[in-house]
């Protein structure tokens, strides 16, 4: 089973377990269309990264578990895209993953503003 069939098994489960339909679990995330859910808990689908906190916490799933689902989905997806052989995610790689929230959201804020700053730098060539 690969990453994105691992993180898609944990979801569906979840879903399952809590007596969700995907269209109420969908209307438990802020009205997310029931394919979107069925993209995700058949494995052709990642959710965005703002989503994964609600699924967490509707889903009662350890957030960092979750993220560390999603980083190694949303890793082997990039390999494979850029052709690159698809592994799973070494133990060394898993131990540089952010821990916490705090350091997940700070990571967030560091993306946005380097995305701001390319913006920046690209309107001006």
């Amino acid at each position: 089973m690969n990453a994105q069939e691992t993180f898609a098994k944990v979801i569906r489960d979840q879903i399952l377990a809590a007596g969700y339909s995907y269209k109420k679990f969908g209307d438990a995330l802020g009205s997310i269309p029931h394919q979107t859910v069925s993209r995700w808990v058949n494995a052709r689908g990642l959710p965005d990264f703002d989503r994964l906190a609600p699924i967490a916490k509707t889903l009662q799933i350890d957030y960092q578990d979750l993220y560390a689902l999603w980083v190694a989905a949303v890793s082997e997806r990039g390999r494979r895209i850029a052709g690159e052989p698809v592994e799973s995610i070494n133990s060394q790689m898993m131990e540089d993953l952010p821990s916490t929230r705090s350091e997940i959201l700070e990571i967030k804020l560091r993306m946005e503003q380097l995305e701001n700053e390319l913006r920046r730098l690209n309107r001006k060539d």
